[in-house]
């Protein structure tokens, strides 16, 4: 059997992610082979309270035409030492697990989640996320793989780029 994480270790873990804290502005694209290219803009949170030993985050993107387009909102928790969690629900129902791996300080921070878990939405078959933090800019990009392509391919769904605001 496994030892549980110390506290000390997840807490170390959790800091790893200090540089991504706070607020974020940029623009993005997306595209996927069964919908037509779009461009947003998107404005992305992430926030670390004290006495909870997790991130909070919340993201929202607008069509560059002003349309909501997306709103997912979750928590980053350490669960080992070098390993965190992203669980989010969103607003299509949508509701996800990621898990991956946060190097030893670096810089830049550049980590990937690969999902363990989806609910609520029968196409999906796997989703990763990749984040590169470095100073005032945040570039992430996010791969899925679908029941709605003839063979499910991790294929390049969002692209995004943002300054911290």
């Amino acid at each position: 059997m496994a030892e549980e994480p110390t506290p000390e270790a997840l807490r170390a873990t959790l800091d790893r992610l200090t540089p991504i804290l706070g607020r974020w502005r940029g623009q993005g694209e997306g595209s996927y082979p069964t919908i037509d290219s779009f461009e947003y803009n998107e404005e992305l949170h992430f926030e670390l309270h004290d006495e909870y030993p997790m991130l909070f985050y919340e993201q929202k993107t607008r069509l560059t035409n002003g349309e909501a387009s997306h709103w997912e909102t979750g928590f980053v928790r350490p669960v080992d030492a070098g390993i965190v969690e992203l669980s989010n629900s969103q607003d299509s129902g949508r509701v996800e697990v990621l898990r991956g791996e946060i190097p030893e300080r670096s810089n830049p921070l550049v980590f990937r989640l690969r999902s363990v878990h989806h609910g609520h939405d029968p196409r999906m078959v796997e989703t990763e996320r990749e984040f590169r933090v470095d100073a005032d800019r945040l570039e992430y990009e996010v791969r899925m793989a679908t029941h709605t392509t003839p063979a499910p391919v991790m294929t390049v769904h969002l692209r995004s780029r943002l300054t911290r605001a």
